[in-house]
């Protein structure tokens, strides 16, 4: 019996010992098809990284052909690992395109996939640019984290906005840009889910009486009900807002009227709605009845008012109504006697600067596209200081044109004379809220993103393994 299954034995030992010749790959492949499959895979992997440059196309695609890439250097060293190509990656050579593999995986896909998130769509782009730089603590980047906020809001993304993560010393401006939104545009359920879930200290921080004051104002709400509200609410700040409104309401309404725009119930702009307008407001009797026992302190908005209507501000005026006094100008068809009257005018210093950004802004709104440029290289010429505050009032105007509307277009942001990130988020996030946004051709957050954070180079390692993993990861399809 022994000698009659010897034979059969050795046969078997045979076979096993030829296996690994036969199929030395996972896939069961030959040694001689996976070696020239492992160097197929590599190509291709080197193709798309060296032929796809950032820049030519979108980082959607772009992070499609680069994970791509990646999937087939996985593929190789798992699959074909006794390949002449999976040693030599093993060594660190070849490179995958101009990077190393443990740099391309770890570091360029990780950062792609921030690319791509920061380029999908308008708020996101915002997001990106406003994160540049995390330690930065200014009034810019205030105000870009300001519209951030106050977009999600008019979009409904009332949660997003809520856990929008800030330092505490943010925490009030988050609120007030928030909840501004909920009073104004009447969404009271907002308004009382952000009441209920703070502290009185917080809401006094952040102002919420005072903006529910403007709200009731703005909204054209009886008159009644806004003195009673302010009598309830014997706070300076809620008197001063209900008057605000009260001048904002006027002032709009009127503007439109004299311009000859057409206007129903209500009127938009970016950062304001006018509800009720057939509702109209003697402005100084009601600055009387709200400031009956202290005249004094309502002159500054009275002041504002009465320039908007034409009346030249005194010097001492509030910045407010040298800028209302500008735009009555421009709106009357008398630019150059606004260009003549701030040069003639003896204004601080600060009203100077905020008129002559205004000027900017109401040549580019007039359409005279040549006078704004004019002005904004007068004012701070490209690579100074000043000039990301001259282009983004430029900027402005050109968003509020009537006779030269803007249409916005792949490059339009990323061509603005614009440094800061931050003052570019606020650009994007107030075209956003333009009533009147128009877009044509692709969509221009590719073209920002990457004149922002454009290259590869010197690129810090994900916050966590597992973030890194998923982003160099090709999903399975």
């Amino acid at each position: 019996m022994p000698t009659r299954t010897r034979p059969l034995s050795y046969v078997c030992l045979a076979l096993a010992l030829a296996a690994p010749a036969i199929a030395a790959n996972l896939d069961g492949s030959t040694p001689e098809v996976g070696n020239a499959e492992a160097a197929r895979l590599y190509d291709e992997a080197n193709a798309y990284v060296n032929n796809m440059a950032e820049g030519d196309y979108s980082y959607a695609y772009l992070q499609f052909y680069w994970k791509r890439a990646q999937s087939n250097i996985d593929r190789i060293r798992r699959v074909y690992a006794d390949s002449p190509t999976a040693k030599a990656l093993a060594q660190g050579n070849p490179k995958v395109g101009p990077f190393a593999l443990d740099y391309f995986k770890n570091r360029v896909l990780y950062n792609l996939e921030l690319k791509r998130l920061g380029a999908f769509d308008d708020v996101n782009c915002a997001i990106f640019l406003y994160g540049r730089n995390e330690d930065r603590s200014d009034a810019k980047r205030n105000e870009a984290l300001a519209n951030i906020l106050e977009v999600l809001a008019r979009r409904q993304r009332w949660g997003e906005a809520l856990r929008f993560p800030v330092l505490a010393a943010h925490r009030p401006l988050l609120l007030k840009s928030i909840f501004r939104v909920a009073a104004f545009y009447g969404s009271e359920p907002i308004v009382k889910q952000m009441t209920l879930s703070t502290s009185p200290a917080e809401r006094k921080a952040a102002g919420f009486d005072a903006l529910q004051a403007e709200a009731l104002a703005l909204q054209g709400k009886p008159r009644g009900d806004l003195t009673r509200f302010v009598d309830g609410h014997p706070d300076p700040a809620v008197r001063a807002a209900a008057l605000t409104g009260v001048v904002e309401r006027d002032i709009l309404i009127r503007r439109y009227e004299r311009l000859r725009i057409p206007f129903r119930d209500a009127i938009q702009t970016v950062h304001l709605v006018v509800q009720n307008t057939p509702l109209r407001d003697n402005v100084p009797s009601l600055a009387a009845r709200l400031f009956a026992a202290d005249p004094e302190a309502g002159a500054p908005l009275l002041a504002v008012y009465r320039a908007s209507l034409g009346n030249e501000p005194e010097r001492s005026a509030p910045v407010e109504a040298q800028l209302a006094y500008l735009q009555y100008g421009a709106d009357s068809g008398r630019l150059e006697g606004v260009s003549s009257y701030l040069a003639t005018a003896r204004l601080p210093a600060p009203v100077r600067r905020a008129c002559e950004l205004k000027l900017i802004e109401l040549y580019a709104e007039a359409g005279q596209t040549q006078e704004a440029d004019k002005a904004r290289e007068a004012f701070a010429p490209a690579g100074t200081p000043d000039a990301d505050d001259a282009a983004l009032a430029e900027f402005r105007g050109r968003m509020d044109s009537i006779d030269s509307p803007l249409v916005v277009r792949e490059k339009t942001f990323a061509e603005m004379p614009i440094s800061d990130p931050c003052v570019m988020a606020t650009a994007i996030m107030e075209w956003s809220l333009t009533p009147n946004r128009s877009q044509r051709g692709a969509t221009p957050w590719d073209a920002v993103v990457k004149r922002y954070a454009g290259g590869f180079a010197n690129l810090p390692l994900p916050k966590s393994a597992e973030v890194g993993d998923a982003a160099s990861t090709l999903k399975p399809y």
